[in-house]
């Protein structure tokens, strides 16, 4: 009996191990170009330019990414 069941559950173990291989080999991975992600970028992007930057500092300003002391966008709960 508990013969039987070690010959199951190894056969079992074998078998979900092939399952998992198989699985793994079929997944694709595709790389994306760095064209694609600067569109994908380019159309989440919002297209705010009410966005003022102050000053020298460490902040990167969300206009044109040049490091302000601060930056303000009016009327936008959400920066």
């Amino acid at each position: 009996m508990k013969n039987n069941m070690k010959k199951i559950l190894v056969f079992m173990g074998v078998v979900a191990i092939a399952m998992g291989g198989y699985v793994y080999s079929k997944q694709s991975s595709v790389e994306m170009s760095s064209l694609l992600l600067e569109n994908i970028e380019a159309l989440a992007d919002t297209e705010n330019t009410n966005i003022i930057c102050f000053g020298t500092g460490s902040v990167d300003c969300p206009f044109n990414h040049d490091k302000v002391y601060s930056y303000a966008t009016p009327y936008r709960l959400y920066y």
